[in-house]
């Protein structure tokens, strides 16, 4: 903490303090007194330095010097109390700074070590009378006068330096450049010795000395500037302290120091200035501090904003009078401000509090190391804290700045390596003080758990869709009560640009240099756009406008500084006009600083706007567009911007900003008027940054510091796990939340999953893993038929049937499956706001089942990157466990007709739901022509492939199955875990590091389906006319693993790829599809494209999966056995498996669209790139497969295609 002392403006409140200090019997208080007392000349009675009236000396002169000493010395005596007190209470105190104010650097020298007590003492007694009499308002008849006159100058004794008394008057204004401005024309208006500053407040005050004479023509001056208002702050005097006319008495004072041979050392602790901004840290520093008080301007402002520097825990005012707490205060000191002045009282509430802060953080230091649970007394620590808190600001102040720094550095951190019950009861710090007008802190209530949740379900319709907060909370006693409180936090977070029309240029270009001037972050992107826009120096720079620069280097700064804000909001652009818009651009990272600064040079010309269009990238911050909704792709962004900027979509009296929840709206700019934004039927907060200064300084906007430190407050590793989960599916975390109940903890989500949501948690009082797997028609997009059966039975209906098809597994398989626990089926309203289509309610299917320890292969590809060979293995027992464990078990002759039924028909109906979902995206010009070009390649359409395939019934016959068996069928490998890694990884680091080739061999060899621990998740439960308990189905359905690979899927689902598409009327679509380079797919499976390119694999030097797709296959399936079962009961397996990764892909994409978190579909290409790129996938394998049928394709990936006749065409 820092120490802050009075100065003499508070000696009124020195006087009759008793002696509780002096008889305190603490040694260097002892000390101080005997110092001081041998320096006044009464060694023997310490005493007498008591402020009291029998104590005054009897001249005036010596009187003012003895309140100055005893001042000194009363403060110095608390400073020594408190950390003495607080040693023997077991609570150390470390101050990082001394300071004070005027009068008060001396005692802060003394308290530092810089001086020491006796002299510190001398120079106390003779200060107020050295500057009395030089201003020439005292005789010097008494002795002691005398004695101090004889410092002075001849030219002062003779002449005194202030004829006339002053008032010193308060001038304040609104803000720091009225200040300024005021301040300049009083200078330019009246010379120093009628109108003087002496002390720089704050940053919207200023003290000044006004002549008395001058008092009336003053006032009347300053009521021509109506912003500015004055204050009396005390009767005329001649007492001018910190005033350039007493340079003399500076020089008088520093003859006093040298005749009375005075010494400085080196600080022991810094001392703050307060003559400017600077820290004393030298003996000669600590002088010219001393000496400062009489004739340089008190620097107050500078004082505070350099003790902010020292970011303390506290900053205490050592003295009665609280004078320096109010200009801490009025200063905007971050650090809570306490007066302390050593009542006993005061004193045990003082260490009582540091006592119960520094027992939580010990709590808190061992539980990080080794903290397994919480036991009661952690809790009842956190008792203390909220009771004290509740009983007095500044301790709530004080624990709530501590501990919320903890937090803060904590959640910010990437590697979070406390122990688990470290975070909990940081956690129950955190709910607690962010909910505590819910509970009885003062009768012990604590909030364990809170969790801002979505209403989905309840009588009142409008409630639904809104947000309430459930609170878990623990009362004295260890019960637990679960309630809930309807609420306006927000679930989103919007960033508001806009054309800055209230700001001239000027203005504008004041707040852009503050921010170059202040923030080296600033002035790098600044320099990065004027490079930018020189080009290669052949061009002018355009004109800078500042309504962009501004806004952007202010939101850059508010990352930068308040980085809670964002780490665990969901957070989105938006511009109110096409300035606005271009901000959110620029910031969005769509489009650079520089491109946004040119085309508003260039006044939005159709030429210019072009050229930043055909510049326009995805956004990496989602930008609310016209209609309200966020979009990101750059396609989106094109289509948006041109509408802003060439037609009048941004031109209406109300914003449109539907992101389905309460909002937080934080403008850079002037006031936005609410009525001015539709936020739906929610809540939506306002908060404006009207200054620079509010993005790093705190205090200086009390509604953003507050907003900031609920932000802080909901940094938990739950709600970011939440946000992270939400922001994948384009929902808010207050909807994820809506599916946790009371009681249960969060282990985890499950990744992928195309229209499901899956949750891990852990009920209380179990320790098992529950998984939670919700189907909803609320969180699906494609407009499934409720009444859809077979491959058409909508997602709710179909986790029904996966439940049934669990629940029913004959002992042989079972243990490869999860088991299901229970399930719910229910019907949820949905909100008035969202019944658009008409639809009321939404049909939903829960069901819980156990947790199957391990990884997803698709997540461990992605995570540890393995070599081909070692993916190649892994599919291999993946195949076996299939073929021989699932696809034995029920295994029937097929009736015929699966090949019409589950294929044909089912991608037909799957693209007619397409068609109505995404109309514009997967309408005729995509899907009804001939052929569509893909990469560069020509291929059959699907009308006019489906159309072929069943013109010819050799191809019928070949597709057909021969038998149907048990199938899990979806084997995306998003859905198959291994319990074991380690024989995979043992592989991968020996192949990596170029061992020897025989204990490569031997690795890959111990990778088995007994080593791995192979199990099936989110089982497909449909099959041929079947479906739940009775599933059979052609096995060749569950080759999907290579569909994640060779196919590309695991790139497509994962975004790992961008596309272009070229359609219209009359022409053959065109879709050109680049995965990008290096991404973690693509260094594990290594793929070529070797079929679509015409290359060529490689079995004995194998590079990538399609190099390991013949060996794999031959070996899971047997199929170099010349007796071969597999071969003989299914001889065109390899063209049914091209035709089935086809079929996959092609009946797909209904489960791949996104939507808003409005619930609309945003119908674009781009929007819908993965549905589009899954299509086309498809479309590819699909051709391929006939063009085997046809005999044009006469191997597969190193197979040979076992047709034995070329079928007519």
């Amino acid at each position: 903490m820092a120490g802050f002392f009075p100065g003499l403006g508070s000696r009124a409140s020195y006087q009759n303090l008793g002696r509780s200090l002096l008889d305190s019997g603490v040694p260097e208080i002892t000390d101080i007194y005997q110092d001081a007392a041998r320096a006044l000349g009464f060694p023997t009675r310490p005493d007498l330095l008591l402020a009291a009236s029998e104590n005054l000396p009897q001249g005036n002169l010596e009187r003012q010097g003895f309140i100055g000493a005893t001042l000194l010395v009363h403060s110095l005596a608390l400073d020594a109390y408190l950390r003495d007190r607080s040693e023997r209470n077991g609570t150390p105190l470390g101050f990082v700074a001394y300071t004070g104010e005027s009068f008060g650097i001396l005692t802060a020298a003394v308290a530092s070590g810089s001086l020491s007590v006796f002299d510190g003492v001398k120079i106390a007694q003779a200060f107020t009378p050295l500057m009395l009499l030089a201003a020439g308002g005292q005789n010097n008849d008494e002795a002691f006068a005398r004695n101090i006159a004889c410092y002075l100058p001849d030219s002062v004794r003779r002449s005194p330096l202030v004829p006339e008394p002053s008032h010193v008057v308060a001038v304040k204004a609104p803000n720091p450049d009225a200040l300024a401005s005021v301040l300049a024309a009083l200078h330019d208006a009246y010379p120093v010795t009628d109108v003087e500053p002496h002390k720089a407040y704050s940053p919207t005050q200023a003290n000044v000395y006004v002549r008395t004479g001058l008092k009336a023509e003053f006032d009347r001056f300053v009521a021509g500037h109506p912003d500015i208002s004055t204050r009396e702050l005390k009767d005329p005097t001649v007492f001018l302290a910190h005033s350039a006319r007493m340079r003399p008495a500076r020089q008088a004072l520093e003859r006093f120091v040298e005749v009375q041979r005075i010494r400085f050392a080196e600080p022991r602790v810094p001392v703050v200035s307060n003559h400017d901004m600077s820290l004393l840290t030298t003996a000669a520093d600590v002088r010219r501090g001393i000496l400062a008080m009489t004739d340089q301007v008190m620097a107050s402002r500078d004082t505070c904003e350099m003790l902010d520097g020292f970011d303390a825990d506290l900053v205490l005012e050592l003295g009665p009078g609280n004078k320096s707490v109010q200009l801490l205060k009025d200063n905007g000191i971050v650090a809570p401000v306490l007066a302390y002045t050593g009542s006993d009282a005061e004193t045990d509430r003082f260490l009582h509090a540091l006592g119960v802060a520094d027992g939580l953080m010990t709590d808190l230091e061992k539980l990080y190391a080794t903290g397994d649970r919480l036991e009661h007394g952690h809790h009842e620590s956190l008792r203390r804290l909220f009771r004290l808190a509740a009983e007095d600001d500044c301790w709530d102040e004080y624990f709530s700045r501590t501990f919320g720094r903890l937090v803060t550095t904590e959640m910010l951190c990437p590697d979070r390596e406390g122990a688990p019950a470290f975070y909990q009861l940081l956690e129950v710090f955190q709910h607690t003080r962010n909910h505590r007008e819910h509970i009885d802190v003062l009768d012990g209530e604590l909030v364990t758990k809170a969790r801002l949740k979505k209403r989905i379900t309840g009588e009142d319709p409008a409630l639904l869709g809104k947000a309430y907060v459930e609170l878990h909370v623990v009362d004295r006693a260890g019960d637990v009560r679960v309630t809930t409180v309807d609420t306006s936090r927000p679930e989103v977070v919007v960033f508001h640009f806009d054309g800055l029309a209230g700001l001239d240029e000027e203005e504008l270009a004041r707040r852009t240099e503050l921010l170059l001037d202040t923030q080296p972050a600033a002035l790098q992107a600044y320099d990065q756009m004027l490079k930018s826009l020189r080009g290669s120096g052949k061009r002018p720079v355009p004109p800078v406008d500042h309504r962009i620069v501004y806004q952007y280097l202010l939101f850059h700064t508010l990352v930068r500084h308040r980085p809670a804000l964002f780490t665990q909001n969901d957070y989105y652009l938006e511009g109110s006009d096409a300035l606005g818009w271009l901000v959110s651009l620029a910031v969005s990272g769509a489009i650079s600083l520089a491109d946004a600064v040119a085309l508003s040079a260039a006044r939005l010309r159709d030429d210019a706007v072009e050229l930043v269009l055909n510049s326009v990238t995805g956004a990496v911050i989602p930008v609310v567009s016209p209609e309200g909704v966020p979009i990101q792709s750059r396609k989106d962004l094109e289509d948006a911007t041109r509408a802003v900027l060439r037609g009048s979509t941004l031109n209406t009296e109300v914003r449109r900003i539907h992101l389905n929840g309460n909002c937080q709206i934080v403008a850079l700019g002037p006031e936005v008027d609410g009525a001015s934004v539709d936020v739906g039927p929610y809540h939506g907060h306002t908060i404006h940054v009207t200054e620079p200064a509010e993005a790093w300084k705190k205090r200086l906007n009390p509604a953003l510091d507050a907003f900031e430190y609920a932000c802080v407050l909901a940094m938990t590793g739950e709600n970011e796990c939440v946000l992270d989960n939400a922001q994948s599916r384009k929902v808010l975390s207050s909807t994820v939340y809506a599916y946790v109940n009371p009681g249960e903890t969060i282990v985890n989500f499950g990744k992928g999953g195309s229209e499901s949501m899956t949750i891990f948690v852990r009920k209380e009082g179990e320790d098992r893993v529950t998984v939670r797997k919700i189907l909803s028609e609320a969180l699906t997009t494609a407009r499934w038929n409720p009444e859809g059966h077979g491959v058409m039975l909508p997602p709710f209906a179909k986790a029904k049937k996966q439940a049934e098809y669990l629940q029913a597994l004959p002992e042989p398989v079972r243990d490869h499956f999860p088991e299901v626990f229970a399930v719910l089926e229910r019907e949820v309203p949905v909100p008035s706001h969202l019944q658009g289509d008409g639809r009321t309610a939404d049909r939903e299917v829960i069901y819980e089942m156990s947790y199957v320890e391990g990884e997803e292969v698709s997540r461990f590809v992605e995570k540890q990157v393995p070599p081909p060979v070692v993916v190649a293995r892994l599919y291999e027992q993946i195949i076996r466990v299939l073929n021989e464990n699932v696809h034995s078990v029920r295994r029937v002759p097929a009736p015929g007709e699966t090949l019409n039924t589950s294929y044909f028909k089912k991608i037909e109906d799957r693209l007619d739901l397409c068609r109505r979902t995404a109309p514009q995206t997967f309408g005729p010009h995509l899907l009804d022509t001939e052929r569509i070009v893909i990469n560069g390649v020509s291929y059959l359409n699907s009308p006019a492939l489906l159309e072929r395939f069943r013109s010819v019934p050799d191809f019928l016959e070949i597709l057909e199955p021969a038998f149907h068996s048990l199938v899990m069928g979806d084997t995306n490998t998003e859905n198959i875990k291994i319990t074991d890694t380690a024989p995979l990884l043992h592989a991968q680091r020996l192949i990596e590091a170029a061992a020897p080739r025989q204990e490569i061999d031997a690795a890959l060899e111990a990778i088995t389906p007994a080593s791995l621990g192979i199990k099936f998740l989110d089982p497909r439960a449909i099959g041929y006319k079947s479906d739940g308990a009775d599933t059979r189905d052609d096995a060749m359905y569950d080759n999907k693993p290579w569909h994640n690979s060779i196919g590309h899927y695991d790139e497509i689902h994962f975004e790992q790829f961008t596309m272009s598409v070229d359609v219209g009327g009359g022409r053959t679509p065109r879709v050109d599809i680049a995965f990008l380079e290096d991404n973690p797919y693509q260094r594990a499976y290594r793929v070529r494209d070797v079929t679509p390119g015409g290359g060529e694999v490689d079995h004995e030097a194998p590079r990538g999966m399609e190099d390991h797709f013949a060996p794999v296959m031959t070996a899971a399936l047997g199929l170099d056995d010349p007796e071969s079962e597999y071969l003989r009961d299914d001889p065109y397996w390899l063209v049914r498996f091209v035709f089935m990764m086809g079929q996959h892909f092609t009946a797909m994409p209904p489960f791949h669209f996104q939507k808003e978190l409005d619930g609309t579909l945003m119908d674009t290409y781009q929007t819908q790139r993965r549905p589009v790129a899954i299509y086309c996938e498809g479309i590819k394998w699909l051709n391929w497969a006939l063009q085997m049928l046809e005999g044009d394709r006469t191997e597969f990936l190193g197979l040979k295609t076992p047709l034995r006749r070329h079928p007519s065409r």
